[in-house]
């Protein structure tokens, strides 16, 4: 009997634990087991400021600052370099030059600039002017014989010859060549004091102009007074020194300039000279001036807008 309930026992365990043998595999099959296989390395999450790539191409987060470029060794040289010559650019220009690419350029001052501009005008101005010159101061002279400036010139052309018109030419560039370089470095000297922005201001243009003329007028009064004598021919002075025919040219003017009044002759008229080219240098300064000013601003006005 005991043997029998033993048995029957064993059984009923053998098949509790069949059962849930059962149990556990149609699990199994219904619940796929975890791989523990090694998988690809997923990337850490970006930091901030780092670049994302989204379709083949990168793209940074919003907000995020742009990285900077490393350069290269001779690209770095170059980029100290471009600075120093953009300063001595500006400096040279006034503070509104640039640099070229090819190294520093010289440049001319801007007085000494000006003063070349107004001496090579000069050069064609008295060439056609000189004519017209001699016939006014043979108009000036006291007791002229001309009285009219068509029977001056045919007078001077019938009895002197063509080249009376143009016999102080020399003398006229020696002259007016000074005269203009001096004129134009004094009114840019002038305006760098009264005027550093160079805007349009109606008084500084005339005062700096007033002052240019009388400092070029009293700097070169000597030359004018050997011009004066070269295109008058005056008889009476040529005749104290016994001196006959034509005088001519700059040394012989020179030298009977001082002659007949030393060194004081050679600044004879330099008030009436000075007070002559106040006015006429201030007017003409004013009125470039104001029309340049005019001029450029209806340019600026008339060019459109980008």
């Amino acid at each position: 009997m005991s043997r029998m309930r033993a048995a029957l026992i064993g059984e009923a365990g053998v098949g509790v634990a069949s059962a849930a043998l059962k149990e556990v595999g149609r699990r199994a099959v219904a619940v796929p087991p975890r791989c523990r296989c090694p998988g690809p390395a997923r990337a850490p999450p970006p930091a901030h400021g780092a670049e994302l790539r989204h379709g083949g191409q990168r793209r940074r987060p919003a907000g995020a600052r742009a990285p900077r470029r490393r350069r290269g060794r001779a690209e770095g040289r170059r980029g100290l370099r471009e600075p120093a010559q953009r300063r001595r650019a500006r400096h040279a220009h006034g503070g509104r030059g640039r640099g070229g690419d090819h190294g520093a350029h010289h440049h001319v001052p801007r007085g000494l600039g000006q003063g070349i501009a107004g001496s090579v005008a000069t050069l064609l101005h008295d060439a056609v002017m000189n004519p017209a010159e001699v016939v006014k101061q043979r108009l000036q002279m006291f007791n002229s014989p001309y009285t009219s400036v068509l029977g001056c010139v045919r007078a001077v052309h019938r009895t002197e010859g063509f080249g009376a018109f143009y016999r102080s030419y020399t003398t006229q560039l020696t002259m007016n060549v000074p005269f203009q370089a001096i004129h134009f470095i004094t009114y840019e000297l002038m305006q760098e004091h009264l005027n550093p922005q160079r805007q349009y201001h109606p008084q500084s243009h005339i005062v700096a102009g007033a002052v240019a003329g009388a400092v070029a007028a009293a700097a070169t009064t000597p030359l004018d007074v050997c011009k004066t004598l070269l295109n008058t021919q005056e008889n009476t002075a040529l005749s104290s020194l016994k001196i006959r025919g034509h005088l001519s040219g700059m040394a012989n003017a020179f030298s009977t300039v001082y002659q007949l009044g030393g060194v004081p002759g050679f600044f004879k008229g330099v008030q009436a000279r000075v007070i002559y080219q106040m006015p006429s240098t201030a007017i003409a300064w004013s009125v470039y001036e104001f029309f340049k000013y005019v001029l450029t601003k209806r340019a600026l006005e008339k060019k459109p807008a980008s």
